[in-house]
């Protein structure tokens, strides 16, 4: 059995740190993987392939509590389903799969309870085109020197995130080769054909960032005084981390 909360515990007052659909996106998309791992239990049990789907069960639950504190204040939430989705490892594989398995239905009504709780959360999330709506990444590593008038170095370590990522993802710090030699492809085209188009626009978009790095490395400010200019750079740099964040490898 998972850690029951203490028993002066009370449901934490949600407040939210992202726009309220952006949560509820968020949550979706974290119920939609517990359904799916769910299902894929099935498949495990039939074919003895526990340690499998242990993984994957261990993968999901790490990436919705990390989820759950990027979209709401404090820790809270996240530990509410922690406590939930919480099971001790047994003597095997199978009996620890017996023991975990019924944690994903746990889960998912945790976060099922999250959407219907939505619209009493709290919300503290900025309007959509202020300096905390920009994706988390490039919020956490440039906020402090966009804050700090060093608009040339934030925009500078916007463009490194997005490199960075490419890297993780395929190998290639160049959207020319990520797109090319990597195979990334990216999810999300309005319909299936234009994908073409889509992909080439992420490209494109990855390459221009490329391609303004490269001319801002040559002067020591990057020719980059305005804080509204940099903001602008620093938005490139969201939008390519936001659909990167829906690629993979083809």
């Amino acid at each position: 059995m998972g850690k029951s909360p203490p028993a002066a515990y009370h449901s934490p007052m949600a407040k939210l740190q992202l726009p309220r659909e952006q949560v509820r996106k968020m949550l979706a998309e974290r119920i939609r993987a517990g359904e799916d791992l769910d299902e894929k239990a099935v498949i495990a049990e039939r074919n003895w392939r526990f340690r499998d789907w242990l993984d994957l069960f261990a993968k999901w639950r790490y990436d919705t509590i990390h989820a759950l504190k990027t979209a709401y204040e404090g820790r809270d939430i996240a530990l509410e389903f922690e406590y939930a989705t919480e099971r001790t490892d047994r003597s095997s594989s199978q009996y620890t799969f017996d023991n975990r398995r019924p944690a994903t239905r746990e889960g998912i009504r945790k976060l099922e309870g999250l959407v219907e709780g939505l619209p009493l959360a709290l919300s503290q999330a900025p309007d959509a085109t202020a300096m905390d709506s920009l994706h988390p990444e490039i919020l956490s590593r440039c906020r402090g020197l966009f804050d700090g008038e060093d608009y040339a170095e934030a925009v500078e370590k916007g463009f490194k995130v997005v490199r960075d990522r490419l890297r993780s993802l395929t190998g290639h710090e160049t959207g020319s080769e990520a797109f090319g030699k990597g195979g990334l492809y990216v999810e999300g085209a309005a319909a299936p054909h234009v994908d073409d188009d889509f992909q080439n626009g992420a490209k494109f978009l990855t390459m221009a960032i490329d391609r303004f790095r490269n001319e801002k490395s040559h002067a020591a400010d990057g020719n980059i005084s305005d804080p509204i200019r940099a903001y602008e750079y620093l938005r490139l740099s969201s939008l390519a981390m936001h659909l990167l964040d829906k690629a993979q490898i083809r």
